[in-house]
């Protein structure tokens, strides 16, 4: 694997997204690319999805995260894909079913929304990394913990500071139904990981003993972000700037408008300030762009500026 080294970001939006992809990957142990997100904790699931939507824009990408696939689905949560995939777009969903297909088909495994496999060949170029790598931590989790919600339960405490969480807020995160969530975090506070306290008519969770946890789960990278939002904000920067090239200024207005509501809960999940209020119609875009520029730019070369990491861990 090429030594770490970081990168000018791509000219583009769209290269940018296949650079962020592509770096995650090479932590994960897909080959073929330079590593520049080795303190960044890696999230596999919004990342095959984000890759299947990716598709055609990079083959080589989604022919060597298949072959990875294909070789560690066991490490993989299928509870967890077809959850996040009820939240994502029409266009995501339909290119997550030909990427489940493949998988499946060379697996010899069923995964959620799987439509008809494309023609593949397995490259076997694809490994798993030592797990005690920290941009490996949270697929260590899984070797502790289990493939299922105690280990994304851990990451999410882990990814945040102290911070209390409800079942619900939890779910979300997680990518699991609120009743796995309550049911598993019971039972950590019943074990003394977790700490529970009530807020009006509701419970609050918070890990108990962090310290010790941290200890027994080794090392663990420093960039610990949201992927999903990441992707969710990366997948409509790319489909703003195809627009941006055949639309009319006055049609386009309205969609960088619409885009930006559909993202808006990511942004605030990222902590990205908001658009300026007084901002409107054709001088919108520039303002996106820019935003853009600072953020998926510093992303795709494993830069992360502050405001833009989920809360500090």
């Amino acid at each position: 694997m090429t030594t770490s080294k970081r990168r000018r970001p791509a000219a583009t939006f769209a290269g940018q997204a296949i650079a962020l992809a592509s770096g995650a990957w090479t932590e994960l142990g897909v080959s073929g690319w330079t590593s520049t997100h080795g303190d960044w904790a890696i999230d596999p699931e919004p990342l095959i999805l984000f890759t299947a939507w990716l598709g055609d824009a990079d083959p080589r990408l989604r022919d060597e995260a298949t072959d990875w696939c294909v070789r560690n689905w066991r490490h993989l949560s299928k509870a967890r894909l077809k959850n996040l995939l009820r939240e994502q777009p029409d266009e995501v969903r339909e290119a997550f079913g030909e990427f489940a297909a493949t998988v499946g088909t060379h697996a010899g495994i069923t995964w959620p929304g799987a439509t008809k496999a494309r023609r593949f060949v397995l490259t076997g170029r694809s490994t798993l990394p030592s797990l005690d790598r920290p941009a490996l931590v949270w697929l260590r989790l899984r070797f502790m913990f289990g493939v299922g919600a105690r280990a994304e339960i851990l990451r999410c405490f882990l990814s945040e500071s102290d911070r209390l969480m409800s079942v619900s807020a939890l779910a979300l995160a997680t990518g699991y139904t609120k009743r796995n969530v309550a049911e598993e975090c019971d039972t950590f506070e019943r074990a003394g990981v977790l700490s529970k306290r009530m807020q009006g008519n509701r419970f609050y969770y918070t890990l108990a003993r962090r310290s010790e946890l941290e200890a027994f789960v080794g090392k663990v990278a420093a960039v610990r972000p949201n992927w999903s939002a990441m992707f969710s904000i990366a997948r409509e920067l790319g489909s703003l700037e195809k627009r941006s090239e055949d639309e009319a200024s006055s049609t386009f207005a309205v969609h960088v408008q619409k885009a930006l509501r559909l993202i808006q809960d990511d942004l605030d999940e990222l902590t990205i300030g908001p658009m300026p209020g007084h901002v409107r119609g054709a001088d919108l875009w520039p303002v996106v762009r820019q935003l853009g520029l600072t953020h998926l730019g510093a992303w795709s070369i494993g830069q992360c500026p502050a405001e833009a990491v989920q809360r500090p861990a």
